[in-house]
């Protein structure tokens, strides 16, 4: 009888797309089985004796440590979503379920790579992750975009993409006058507060899809000013 194959159980990971955690009440890693080397660059041995949230992207941090605390006191958790710093230095998107085992003393989590999913959605940048990332807003023509530091792309309209790009390049400050001549209105005859509502729905839909807030400040009397480094992309 013709003996079976039988795959070595050190290639099981490259099967798997999950890695799975055990992890104690000081969020050390005890063991880890399955695609843990894929997902985060380290292999089983490398994440075992490991703090798990060293390795969790610092702006992370404080919605990890509270889905944690949820899980320690029985809360089944399913797909909570945060950022890894993988060994080689960049950013994987991770899927997390997890649970308390109360008899062991361990967290119990199944980890899932999302990277891909995110750049299929168009939640991300094509480009490489880096922990620190771009340190500057780019503001897109074609297609017009606005992309955050941590690469999160906002779809903009026509008359978003005149406001920023007039505040983006006008210095310290820019006027109310300066922003509603760029839109092609009279500034004389113009009400006032249709500016006041398109840049309170520009921050809005800027919060809505992105950790990182808008960076416009309202200079009362003056205008408005963008405060953080930009990059225009023609």
């Amino acid at each position: 009888m013709k003996k079976e194959s039988i795959l070595p159980k050190n290639d099981y990971g490259n099967l798997v797309l999950d890695a799975i955690f055990a992890v104690d009440t000081q969020g050390v890693c005890v063991s880890v089985t399955g695609a843990c080397e894929r997902i985060f660059g380290y292999t089983a041995a490398e994440m075992v004796g490991r703090c798990m949230l060293d390795m969790v992207h610092p702006d992370d941090l404080g919605r990890t440590l509270q889905s944690i605390d949820r899980v320690m006191t029985g809360y089944l958790q399913r797909y909570f979503e945060n950022r890894y710093i993988r060994k080689d230095g960049k950013v994987a998107y991770i899927s997390w379920s997890a649970t308390w085992s109360e008899d062991h003393q361990l967290r119990i989590g199944v980890a899932r790579d999302i990277t891909e999913r995110k750049y299929d959605d168009h939640q991300l940048v094509a480009r490489e992750l880096l922990p620190e990332g771009p340190s500057y807003w780019q503001l897109s023509a074609s297609p017009r975009r606005l992309i955050a530091p941590d690469g999160t792309i906002i779809a903009l309209s026509h008359q978003d993409h005149i406001v920023l790009l007039t505040l983006m390049t006008g210095g310290e400050s820019v006027t109310r006058r300066a922003i509603v001549e760029a839109l092609g209105e009279d500034f004389l005859e113009y009400d006032q507060r249709r500016l006041d509502t398109q840049m309170r729905r520009l921050r809005n839909k800027v919060k809505e899809v992105c950790s990182t807030p808008l960076p416009v400040s309202t200079l009362r009397s003056i205008g408005y000013r963008f405060y953080e480094a930009t990059k225009i992309i023609r």
